[in-house]
């Protein structure tokens, strides 16, 4: 099996949540599974990573149904978990996903002020030309959650844009999680479970993602045991896949490559291969000016054919049709 995900950044796995906590999901229940960090969301079912290929080369997408799959092979997160637990963790990811999702989402890809951030860092991870197309995609779900919501449209005047409500549940639930950790390593004590990998792929994304107008860092930042549990299983079950690309400049990039270079105790054993920046050797970067000028030309060659400022032209002589450029008519000023 193939897990095709986002490639990582601030000395994380990778920058998308949804892929986080997969990650961290494959971790705790011991599956071994190949990662590609270099995957491409345009071939995945929903159009988004991460997504899964069987032995059988069928496609799997989303959390939801990948993990369902891997339970049904025997790989399930919460297997060393006591009944009682085991019942009460369906209610704290509904909490968690109620509370804490809707705003996380806005404040990456509906927030006027840091769509263009989150936009740049996933199209850096995403081959040309997806990279125009596949974001939308998360901008679109992000839509879907404000107008059911909080009764506004993101092509709203940014006035209208009224998230106060979701803000402020964004904040309960985090204190709500940093109280029910306390001290503990792991949300049920010294297990880690499915509902520490769901907190992980909000938090650490929270935590090490700079954007113009971060809300939720600040308020993450302030709760010491949500950052330690956060470095903690970095370190512990991330330390190898961890990435740090050489043009980050993220303020936190240097404490997420402290930690990424302290060795686990224990092998971690579907590890394949750390993470290569292929967009910074001088052949990638020639591939894609190359294609995104061939891309640009297209586009430009398409949009005058169909405004009519050029046009193909058959003639007798030769047989052949060449394009012509049809000037603008201009008024003779007396």
């Amino acid at each position: 099996m193939e897990l095709f995900l986002y490639r990582g950044e601030w000395g994380l796995p990778t920058i998308d949540y949804d892929c986080a906590r997969l990650l961290a999901y494959l971790k705790f229940a011991e599956a071994k599974i190949t990662l590609n960090f270099n995957g491409n969301p345009f071939s995945s079912p929903t159009g988004m990573l991460p997504y899964l290929v069987t032995e059988e080369g069928k496609k799997i997408g989303g959390y939801n149904r990948i993990t369902e799959f891997l339970q049904s092979r025997g790989f399930d997160a919460n297997a060393q978990l006591e009944g009682q637990n085991y019942i009460v963790i369906n209610g704290c990811i509904q909490y968690v996903f109620e509370n804490l999702f809707p705003y996380f989402m806005y404040s990456l890809w509906g927030d006027p002020k840091n769509l263009d951030t989150t936009r740049a860092l996933y199209a850096k991870r995403i081959p040309i030309p997806f990279n125009f197309y596949c974001p939308r995609k998360y901008v679109l779900k992000t839509n879907e959650l404000t107008v059911s919501l909080a009764g506004f449209n993101l092509e709203d005047s940014v006035e209208l844009h009224d998230v106060k409500d979701l803000q402020l549940n964004a904040k309960k639930c985090i204190n709500w999680i940093s109280e029910k950790l306390g001290e503990n390593r792991f949300f049920f004590g010294d297990t880690p479970s499915e509902i520490d990998a769901i907190l992980y792929g909000y938090l650490s994304v929270l935590l090490k993602l700079t954007l113009p107008n971060n809300v939720l860092q600040n308020h993450v930042k302030q709760c010491s045991n949500l950052v330690k549990f956060v470095e903690r299983i970095t370190t512990i079950y991330f330390a190898r896949e961890g990435f740090t690309s050489a043009s980050s400049n993220s303020s936190s990039s240097s404490s997420s490559n402290d930690s990424s270079k302290e060795k686990p105790e224990q092998e971690q054993k579907f590890y394949d291969g750390t993470q290569k920046d292929s967009d910074d050797t001088p052949y990638e970067r020639r591939k894609r000016y190359v294609v995104s000028g061939i891309f640009a030309t297209i586009a430009m060659v398409s949009y005058a054919l169909l405004s009519g400022i050029l046009s193909i032209s058959q003639h007798d002589h030769g047989g052949g049709g060449f394009i012509s450029y049809d000037e603008p008519e201009y008024d003779d000023e007396e």
